[in-house]
């Protein structure tokens, strides 16, 4: 952990000093646990949402074996963007998680038009160009994929915080790409829920996220949350669907979603937290749902769009 990172944490539930070990709090006695390594800061009852999903795709390959043996047969060539995700799965099962990255990535790729990977390129590029001078250290929530922070590492020089819900992405699908970032300290790795998160009021100068706002649910809680522990600018991010498009933006909200996918919703939210926002626009394009598997039939990529619409990727930023 980054000696500027470990100045700023605090209980994620009183706000309290943590004790030297950084696993336990000093004024209310909450203790911590971590996950090979990395600190798992969550207040009581708080679970693992992502492994559960992931545990799910994971028991449809152990309850058909069909379907795992013949994604493991099929070339990834020959695999659609779903499938490509599933078999990703299958190597995480496995233990072969650079592999599983690899495939995660490249489902990625072919689960979206060309155009659409083009503008949230550029959109990446947008944030890291405009930390480039920064001196961090930069704390980015809800990682994921780790697609912001590989391009932050590559544009900023400043100490890198990679977050997620999930110990076990942190651990297993972005740790295995930054061996030497981790071990020289630039990079550091933190799991909690962020709409509690750990951090002294006012402590952080720059924040970012890639789509995770958008896949909090109470997505205004977080914004609360982040307004808090935030001295300086928010970058997120976002993806967005027309306001007049009830189907993709009531399908959003059915996931607990409401008023995220919504430019001037998501506006609106994060004003109503306290915070100033303007956005660096990218253009609207014909956005049509994820590829449904053809192995592992039913299962997406992303769940939105439901069908196809027009989306915009978009950087929020919040001051």
């Amino acid at each position: 952990m980054h000696e500027l990172v470990e100045k700023q944490l605090a209980c994620p539930v009183c706000h309290g000093p943590l004790t030297e070990d950084g696993l336990g709090c000093q004024a209310c006695g909450l203790r911590f646990s971590e996950y090979q390594g990395i600190p798992c800061l969550f207040g009581p009852g708080k679970e693992d949402l992502w492994a559960q999903n992931q545990s799910g795709l994971a028991k449809l390959l152990a309850e058909n074996p069909e379907t795992a043996q013949k994604l493991e047969n099929s070339p990834e060539e020959a695999l659609n963007g779903a499938d490509t995700f599933a078999k990703a799965a299958l190597r995480k099962e496995q233990g072969r998680y650079l592999e599983a990255i690899a495939l995660q990535r490249a489902a990625w790729q072919k689960s979206y038009p060309p155009e659409y990977i083009a503008c949230f390129q550029a959109q990446l590029d947008f944030i890291a160009q405009s930390l480039a001078g920064v001196s961090g250290p930069i704390v980015d929530i809800a990682s994921g994929r780790g697609m912001l922070i590989s391009r932050l590492q590559k544009g900023t020089a400043a100490p890198l915080v990679a977050t997620d819900l999930s110990p076990f992405v942190l651990a297993n699908s972005l740790a295995p790409l930054w061996p030497e970032e981790l071990a020289g300290g630039r990079l550091s790795m933190l799991a909690f829920d962020a709409t509690a998160m750990p951090f002294q009021d006012k402590s952080l100068p720059v924040l970012t996220t890639c789509l995770g706002l958008q896949n909090i649910p109470n997505p205004q809680l977080a914004a609360k949350e982040l307004r808090r522990v935030c001295a300086g600018k928010l970058y997120a991010l976002c993806q967005f669907f027309p306001e007049d498009d009830e189907k993709n933006q009531q399908a959003a909200a059915r996931f607990g979603l409401a008023g995220a996918y919504a430019q001037s919703a998501l506006a609106a939210m994060m004003e109503a937290a306290g915070w100033r926002v303007s956005f660096h626009n990218g253009p609207w394009l014909r956005q049509p749902p994820t590829p449904v598997g053809q192995v592992a039939p039913g299962l997406h990529v992303d769940a939105l769009p439901v069908e196809e619409t027009l989306g915009r990727v978009a950087t929020m930023i919040c001051e």
